[in-house]
């Protein structure tokens, strides 16, 4: 089963854009432009062992190495990061659980290679790099919820910061060998309000733009900022998409009520060309009966059953031109972005239930 997560509540009001904003906005209209052009999708590595050290459960978080490795955690790992090969081969455990240098709770690969690796505890609040053997562990001011590698040994998260002068700023840049926040923005009036449901407007998935910048989308609207680590915003693009309307609260239960759409992540291709990822109901979608037993704070609905209740929505997007170059829906719910050009979701070995990660690549044609 899920365990939905616990969050705190702030009622904290972000500073507004100052003279960034009347930075130009680009409209980006549905049709799509290029007529030559096609995405394909293609399963290229399953993640995740059917039984052995390299199993899996429900909720992993699996992210791709420099070298191609593979990293994923789960609950059933009890705090160790495993690794994988490119072709999906389990290789090693990482850490174990605790508080301590080398222990984590929730650990996930933020970048690195095997014996170069720098980890986020995401529920500890902590960084971890590996370089050699050596393991250096400290604390991060911040909740991070996504984040991306900057240039020049930086990386830009998402998150809600515990710094009282950062509070109300979704983006936070941090240096990783002054181990500090040397910036925090994006900050556009929203309330700060972390309670179930009350989480979008502050959500922002974040990545590195091809010219050093920061793009940030945000998760309930189609609506993409593209900012300077110093806090200055570019330029916006907001996608006149008729699926895709902006919402404030998530409607409610998604095998009761069918769920908005929601922007998963971004990654940028150079040359102005940004690929988007949205998590839509899927085509079908129904109300469908949960097959658990009703526990206090758990869903009761199993993996397997929210593919019928999602599909995944690729565009690609010429920020030049403001235009849509390429456009598919998929029958997959989309868990997260992987790499410059994919994604990963659940499936499972059998009927039995056990866990493993389809990983995606996605490639435009034409």
């Amino acid at each position: 089963m899920r365990c939905a997560a616990a969050f705190l509540s702030f009622g904290i009001v972000a500073a507004p854009l100052a003279a960034q904003d009347s930075v130009s906005v680009r409209v980006v209209p549905d049709s799509v432009t290029c007529g030559e052009c096609s995405l394909q999708v293609t399963a290229i590595v399953e993640i995740g062992d059917r039984d052995g050290p390299g199993i899996l459960g429900e909720q992993a978080h699996v992210a791709r190495a420099d070298d191609g490795d593979y990293y994923a955690f789960s609950f059933m790992q009890m705090g160790r990061l495993l690794r994988f090969s490119p072709e999906g081969e389990f290789q090693e455990a990482i850490g174990r659980t605790g508080e301590g240098p080398g222990e984590y709770i929730t650990p996930a690969l933020l970048r690195g290679t095997a014996d170069s690796l720098t980890i986020l505890d995401t529920q500890g609040f902590r960084l971890t790099t590996i370089r050699g053997g050596e393991v250096a562990t400290w604390t991060v001011p911040f909740v991070a919820g996504t984040w991306a590698f900057l240039p020049g040994g930086r990386h830009v998260f998402n998150g809600m910061s515990f710094e009282p002068d950062r509070a109300g700023y979704p983006l936070h840049v941090y240096d990783l060998a002054d181990r500090r926040v040397t910036h925090s923005f994006g900050g556009e009036g929203d309330r700060v309000d972390q309670g179930p449901g009350r989480r979008q407007p502050q959500r922002r998935l974040v990545a590195a733009a091809a010219d050093g910048n920061v793009w940030a989308a945000h998760g309930n609207r189609y609506r993409i900022d593209k900012w300077s680590p110093d806090g200055d915003r570019i330029a916006r693009i907001d996608r006149d998409a008729p699926w895709f309307r902006p919402w404030e609260e998530w409607p409610g239960l998604d095998y009761e009520v069918r769920p908005e759409p929601a922007i998963v992540g971004v990654r940028d291709w150079g040359d102005g060309i940004l690929m988007v990822v949205v998590r839509v109901p899927d085509a079908n979608w129904r109300p469908i009966e949960p097959t658990l037993v009703p526990l206090p704070d758990h869903e009761t609905v199993e993996p397997m059953q929210e593919h019928e209740l999602y599909d995944t929505v690729i565009e690609i997007l010429d920020t030049r031109s403001g235009t849509v170059l390429g456009r598919t829906q998929v029958d997959v719910r989309v868990d997260r972005l992987i790499g410059q050009d994919g994604f990963y979701s659940y499936a499972e070995h059998s009927e039995m239930g056990e866990a493993k990660y389809i990983v995606w690549s996605v490639d435009l044609s034409g």
